[in-house]
């Protein structure tokens, strides 16, 4: 039991500390590019620089999670995210900072499959599984407004610099934690690596989340259509790699052909545009419309966090009452209707009435990413457990950066200063995933009607 709440703490912990690093430097962004001399156009790849590698390497890093433990890749991914979060805070220049972001995303791509990997094996399915899936989810959910926050307050009080120096504390106790208290728990399998499929799948992701960046800004002049073409192609000779020439598949395509496994990722993908927007424009309307200042819009952002956090801790007791699937419907319901109500408010609304209602998308949020995170680990033997996450954080790292590419090319093509056709477009996506979701539950529920057989009636004795 001491063992599971060391597990538990580790892996909440460790999510919490990737997905606040992917926002908790926005609110730093404008003392960033004034300290270091980046211009408006290349400061989004101080966060791209991050997220990129995530999305990319995220399907292998669960692969490593499954044939090397958990445990292993977690401790590498802590070391490493500590020496960049090192090199970042004290970095001279703007490359070496985004070099830095770029080790960062490569250590939290080693580290999120590898936490629910290892909950997914050291938590059988029931109440149990279902609460360290809802503490995860809290983590997960609650991270990128608890970044913003954070950001906020070591703007003011620090400096940008401590928004990376903050991480190697927090990767120190995780070390230790993981080297005392956690043996080694999970076995290990002796199958090859695909290096091919690894290859043509890393390449696939990261040029596809290259693209849809570059349609905001080509800051390493290639054509956003080159990037994506390259992603077709490897697309094609990925899925080619891992049905017919690999022996021992990254992506175990057979394996994983049930339609919860597909239906599961899509929704997340639907739902990490969503996420990521609503950051980026609550941002952009309360420190630029609204004219607050760092602080302030760290503060802004607490109610949200906290609801993440309370209803992704609740959410077990949410699915015993209305399932898996009818709570994941409910929680993206009410983040689209949270954000129409944004979006009407957007422009000259109170700001407290925009921060409530934020803290209801907070909540549908928290729900969401957990029950979905538990839905997919639950659809796969524990011997994949590593992959099965991949897949989900991939499509949400997919979906952070093509649904804000977008997004941002939408409320680009308006004069809304306010932002609320982002917000309408953001709220599209979010119910975009609940009509999925909820058409997959009918369907899945018609099949399994069709597919039982009638009861056969009884025999009667013929005079």
């Amino acid at each position: 039991m001491k063992q599971h709440r060391a597990i538990l703490a580790v892996c909440s912990i460790a999510q919490l500390l990737v997905v606040l690093d992917s926002s908790i430097l926005t609110v730093a962004l404008p003392q960033l590019a004034a300290d270091l001399g980046i211009s408006r156009e290349n400061l989004p790849w101080v966060v791209n620089a991050f997220a990129i590698p995530i999305a990319g390497l995220l399907l292998v890093s669960g692969r490593l999670a499954d044939t090397f433990g958990a445990r292993r890749i977690l401790l590498v991914g802590f070391a490493l995210f500590a020496v960049a979060s090192l090199v970042g805070g004290m970095a001279p220049t703007a490359g070496v900072l985004i070099a830095a972001r770029v080790a960062q995303g490569i250590a939290a791509a080693l580290i999120s499959p590898a936490t629910l990997s290892l909950l997914s094996y050291s938590f059988s399915a029931g109440p149990d599984r279902a609460r360290a899936f809802g503490l995860w989810g809290a983590a997960a959910g609650s991270g990128g407004a608890i970044g913003v926050l954070a950001g906020g307050l070591l703007v003011e009080w620090a400096g940008w610099r401590w928004t990376l120096l903050v991480n190697i504390p927090l990767c120190v106790v995780l070390l230790g934690l993981l080297t005392i208290a956690i043996g080694r728990i999970q076995p290990v399998q002796k199958d090859d690596l695909d290096l091919p499929g690894a290859a043509t799948g890393t390449v696939c992701v990261t040029t596809l989340t290259l693209g849809f960046a570059s349609l905001q800004s080509e800051w390493l002049d290639v054509p956003a259509a080159v990037w994506l073409i390259t992603a077709a192609v490897s697309l094609l000779l990925f899925v080619f790699i891992e049905i017919r020439s690999s022996p021992n598949p990254l992506l175990p395509l057979r394996r994983l052909a049930g339609e919860r496994v597909w239906q599961l990722p899509v929704a997340m993908l639907l739902v990490g545009g969503a996420m990521t927007s609503t950051f980026y424009f609550l941002t952009l309307n309360f420190q630029v419309h609204r004219e607050l200042n760092a602080l302030q819009t760290g503060l802004s952002f607490l109610p949200l966090s906290v609801a993440a956090f309370i209803a992704a801790a609740a959410s077990p007791g949410i699915v015993r009452k209305l399932g898996s699937i009818g709570s994941a419907v409910l929680a993206v319901l009410l983040m689209g209707l949270c954000l129409v109500t944004i979006a009407a408010l957007a422009q000259d609304g109170w700001t407290g009435a925009i921060i409530l209602i934020s803290a209801g998308f907070g909540a549908g949020m928290g729900v969401a990413i957990s029950t979905l995170a538990n839905l997919i680990t639950a659809s796969c033997p524990s011997s994949l457990g590593g992959i099965a996450s991949g897949t989900l954080t991939t499509a949400q790292q997919i979906g952070n950066t093509i649904g804000l590419a977008a997004i941002v090319s939408i409320d680009l093509g308006t004069a809304s200063p306010g932002h609320d056709i982002a917000f309408l477009a953001a709220a599209l996506l979010a119910l975009i995933t609940a009509g999925w979701l909820a058409y997959q539950a009918m369907r899945r529920r018609s099949n399994r009607s069709i597919n039982t057989p009638s009861p056969r009636p009884a025999a009667h004795n013929s005079l």
